[in-house]
């Protein structure tokens, strides 16, 4: 194979080319590639329409540019038109042009049907840079096959982002997928290319976004990190400043620079490729020798292969931000092998059998009809300023120390974790503490409850078997007896099921109607009460039942706690009338259960300390300060309510706050 470029300058010199090049006119395998730094739909129709006329057998594909590629030259707002004559390969040409009825995904799809033969070696495609979704395309042609090398770009127009064209023969669309594909057995493909932007600092994970739009990253907008990370001065430089600092994602294997493109009012980016919700990125910086360098090496592989031509399809990002060493980016190539190509909105590159979209990345397709590898005189000398080596030097630094202290937080984190552990298992003890101690007090509560019901049991009793010596019983006696025996067998039963809901291990919320609830329990605490002369004041109103979710014991704990403090602070205080008063008040959303003794209340130094662990008025062997901290736990987290107290006229009210089922 042989390639010929040429730079359009009019009609007449395009002519005068093609006529005395013989080998084109007799060409049976002939793919031309029209690349144009000028926007202008007439004037690509008119070149097209011109080679036809002299090449009838040419196969015609084009794309407009950010910069084109000619030789060792970089060049922009030119025509640059490449003819390759191909001697033991044939070409296929194609277009999807239905862009408004047919997605980016079915248009891959239609494009590698029209293509891929038995024999494909490779595919050269370019697509519209600003209206088709090429992450799409690519995974459209990837369900087609893998197997064939796949170059090529996405068409640009200088970074205006208005209108780009693609050329398919001697017709010029602007939606649509133009593509060749050269189909041998002996033609050899290589195909690579060179990145070499620099990760910096700690990773992000992107945490909304949809396609190349993103929203938020780390819980920031991406132009909050970009400001966070890099600076104001920087961030307000968007998205200009995109091409220097890159996003760079692990897409199939490789590193991928998501160049940005546009900012949005919301702070959202719009990237030149997907970027999906959960990927992992990184910030990336550019160095210029670095890059160079990169070039160098890639150079380097390339001539040790049989290579004929070389088509180069580069990120406009890459020749903006090397601005007037874009030539030396692609220089030596041009020892190796003819070369051609142009700047893109995106490239296309397989490897491993996967296909990418990449940015600011230099892609290579090498061609060759022969396997003999000829010796290139690379000129390779590249002077590497210190800022090379500093460049490196400091990202190397950023990465490592980023890398440390994610490892440091990761094990920082496992022993929070730990510590939370720990943390929950003591609470547990103190919380199995505190109802252990509830629990004497509930068992001698109920002590003294079942004293009378059995008293009368037992005297019922010793009257039955004493009518019953005498024949002093008839039937209407002994029905009351055992009616009333019934009666106190009820009460004792109910005294039981209040005792077993307290000590249940089943920490489930039910619904449980409060008033019920409240009345056993008050009735258990009411015998302590009587036993310390404690009048009990019930202002509860029992006409409309209220259902809550809740663990019936754990309620009962956090009252007989609450009472138990009144008690004990009435008897401390040698209150003469000693009172209790307890009241229900509802609204739509919660009840509040209130509980408030006459006991003179609680020093105002002390009653914001009362719900904290460990802090106690008592002596230390009446006392342990975990009773209203685990209180306040309970309603608090596993009741989503509220506990607190205030001082009133008669003492300390608390009140007991739970949101109403609904």
């Amino acid at each position: 194979m042989k390639t010929y470029n040429l730079i359009f300058e009019d009609i007449e010199s395009l002519d005068n080319f093609i006529i005395s090049n013989d080998e084109l006119l007799e060409s049976k395998s002939l793919l031309v590639q029209i690349f144009s730094g000028i926007i202008n739909k007439d004037i690509l129709i008119n070149i097209s329409k011109n080679i036809l006329k002299h090449l009838p057998q040419a196969n015609i594909i084009g794309s407009t540019t950010d910069g084109e590629i000619i030789d060792d030259k970089v060049t922009t707002n030119q025509i640059i038109i490449s003819f390759s004559s191909f001697e033991k390969s044939t070409i296929k040409i194609a277009t999807c042009e239905n862009f408004k009825s047919t997605n980016s995904y079915d248009m891959g799809i239609s494009i590698a049907n029209k293509l891929i033969t038995d024999n494909s070696k490779v595919m050269i495609l370019f697509a519209d840079g600003l209206n088709i979704n090429a992450d799409e395309l690519l995974d459209g042609i990837a369900n087609v096959s893998t197997d064939v090398v796949i170059a090529g770009g996405l068409s640009a127009d200088n970074a205006i982002f208005d209108t780009t064209y693609l050329i398919y023969q001697d017709k010029v669309f602007d939606k649509c997928v133009v593509g060749i594909s050269i189909n041998s057995d002996d033609l050899i493909v290589n195909n690579d290319f060179s990145f070499a932007w620099q990760t910096i600092g700690k990773s992000f994970v992107v945490n909304k976004s949809h396609k190349n739009i993103v929203y938020e990253i780390d819980g920031m907008t991406p132009v909050e990190l970009y400001k966070k990370y890099l600076g104001a001065n920087i961030s307000e430089l968007l998205p200009g400043i995109g091409i220097e600092f890159p996003l760079i994602i692990q897409d199939k294997g490789l590193n991928i620079a998501r160049a940005v493109l546009s900012a949005n009012d919301d702070g959202s980016l719009v990237f030149a490729g997907n970027i999906e919700e959960g990927s992992i990125v990184n910030l990336g910086v550019g160095d210029t020798n670095i890059i160079l360098n990169d070039s160098i090496n890639l150079s380097k592989n390339i001539s040790k292969k049989p290579c004929e031509s070389i088509f180069i399809y580069s990120c406009m990002a890459r020749r903006r931000f090397l601005d007037s060493n874009a030539s030396n980016d692609i220089k030596l190539f041009s020892n190796i092998a003819n070369v051609t190509g142009f700047f893109t909105y995106g490239e296309f590159f397989s490897k491993n059998n996967e296909i990418n979209l990449l940015n600011e990345s230099l892609t290579l397709l090498s061609l060759s009809e022969s396997i003999e590898t000829s010796t290139h005189n690379l000129d390779i000398t590249h002077n590497k300023p210190s800022s090379f080596s500093t460049l490196q030097a400091l990202a190397h630094l950023t990465n490592v120390s980023s890398n440390e202290l994610e490892e440091l937080n990761i094990h920082l984190e496992d022993r929070i974790q730990k510590e939370i552990a720990k943390n929950i298992e003591n609470e547990q003890k103190l919380f199995d503490s505190m109802k252990m101690s509830s629990l004497g007090d509930m068992i001698a509560n109920i002590a003294h409850q079942w004293r009378q019901p059995l008293s009368v049991i037992s005297t019922i009793a010793s009257s039955i078997q004493m009518g019953t010596e005498f024949g002093t019983l008839d039937n209407d006696k002994i029905y009351k007896k055992m009616e009333s025996i019934l009666k106190q067998s009820e009460y004792l039963s109910d005294t039981i099921d209040t005792f077993r809901d307290y000590i249940n291990e089943d920490y489930v919320l039910s619904d449980i109607e409060i008033h019920e609830e409240l009345s056993k329990i008050l009735k258990i605490i009411n015998v302590v009460l009587k036993d310390n002369d404690i009048n009990l004041i019930n202002n509860i109103s029992y006409e409309k039942p209220i259902y809550l979710k809740l663990i019936s014991g754990e309620l009962s704990q956090v009252i007989i706690n609450i009472f138990n403090n009144a008690r004990d602070a009435l008897v401390l205080n040698k209150i003469e009338e000693k009172n209790v008063y307890v009241d229900i008040i509802v609204d739509d959303e919660y009840c509040t259960i209130t509980i408030e003794d006459n006991a003179g209340g609680i020093p105002s130094d002390i009653l914001p300390k009362i719900f904290e662990p460990y802090f106690t008025t008592k002596h230390k062997n009446n006392g342990t300060g975990i009773g209203l901290y685990m209180s306040y736990d309970i309603i608090t987290k596993h009741f989503a309510g509220d506990l607190y107290a205030k001082n009133t006229k008669n003492g300390a009210k608390f009140y007991i706050k739970l949101p109403i089922n609904k």
